[in-house]
């Protein structure tokens, strides 16, 4: 398993394909079709490819960051109604592909700076992702990639959070990336997403930890990480704060 690449040419030319398979099995006809939309990705691929070029461009061809974010979130969103119509057409493993898209798009959005509102996608591709990779220098990999999305989160993400959204992505998000964090055996950042996840979610953390410990030993991890968990597990656990 691999990491999606985040050059821009590497994700359009993996949405061309998907969006093939989609466009070739549409018969309905509401408005926007799928190939519509193909075509309006493609064509909003090529202005961000503006932002890549390292030669001059004339005033009235360059792309202001502003244009970026909003291209972004566009973006985002079409990815997400590909993904919806691949479903709807019992084309499942078509509609994850197409929706994992959106996790290296993101990356590639928060390296231009700009400001990442819709998470829920992404968050879900994420989570896919991590499930299927079992090498720990690619799980780092992950984590950092997981760090520039958080870096670049829109405020509204993060704020204004009931107890009872478990669900939130954002909530998802933090929780992942303390488990991806662990998976990779690497103090450093385990320290970084538990303490992280202490300060964002501190009701999750706490079973977090007690669960934690619990898997140290079901799948025998190295004594440096389940010494880790454990630490972390007797200052922050559920059974400390209940007493």
């Amino acid at each position: 398993m691999t990491i999606s690449s985040i050059e821009l040419n590497d994700i359009r030319e993996a949405f061309t394909v998907l969006s093939d398979i989609i466009c070739e099995n549409w018969e309905g006809a509401e408005e926007p079709t799928p190939s519509m939309i193909s075509k309006a990705v493609l064509q909003l691929f090529e202005v961000l490819s503006r932002s890549e070029s390292t030669s001059l461009q004339p005033d009235d061809q360059q792309i202001k960051p502003e244009e970026i974010q909003e291209l972004g979130e566009y973006g985002l969103a079409l990815f997400e109604e590909m993904s919806s119509y691949a479903a709807d057409m019992g084309l499942n493993d078509v509609a994850e592909q197409m929706e994992d898209l959106t996790f290296p798009f993101a990356v590639w959005l928060a390296r231009k700076n700009s400001e990442i509102k819709n998470i829920a996608p992404v968050v879900n591709a994420l989570t896919r992702k991590a499930n299927q990779i079992e090498d720990t220098n690619l799980l780092k990999q992950l984590y950092h990639y997981i760090n520039e999305i958080i870096d670049n989160l829109s405020p509204s993400i993060t704020q204004d959070l009931e107890k009872t959204e478990t669900r939130h992505p954002w909530r998802i998000l933090i929780i992942n990336r303390a488990i991806i964090a662990t998976r990779s055996h690497d103090q450093e950042l385990m320290t970084r997403a538990f303490d992280f996840l202490i300060e964002q979610l501190p009701e999750e953390a706490a079973l977090f930890f007690e669960e934690g410990v619990e898997q140290m030993y079901l799948i025998d991890y190295p004594e440096h990480v389940k010494d880790l968990m454990q630490r972390y597990y007797l200052l922050h656990g559920t059974s400390r704060t209940l007493h």
